[in-house]
């Protein structure tokens, strides 16, 4: 059986990060963060945000 992972919704993914829902709803109009689309839903894997802002990061001590 195939391992699936938990999606988090805006609220989940804005307590993991602590910062209020709005920036995370901020962050996807922006299209600053991967998300997946789901009917009227956005869903987040984890570990993709994570990644996500790593690399960011990477990129902004590289500059």
């Amino acid at each position: 059986m195939e391992d699936k992972k938990a999606l988090l919704n805006s609220r989940e993914l804005a307590e993991k990060f602590n910062v209020p829902i709005n920036t995370i709803y901020y962050w996807v109009s922006k299209k600053e963060i991967p998300y997946i689309k789901a009917g009227k839903h956005n869903r987040f894997d984890y570990e993709e945000v994570m990644a996500f802002f790593k690399r960011k990061t990477q990129e902004n001590e590289i500059k």
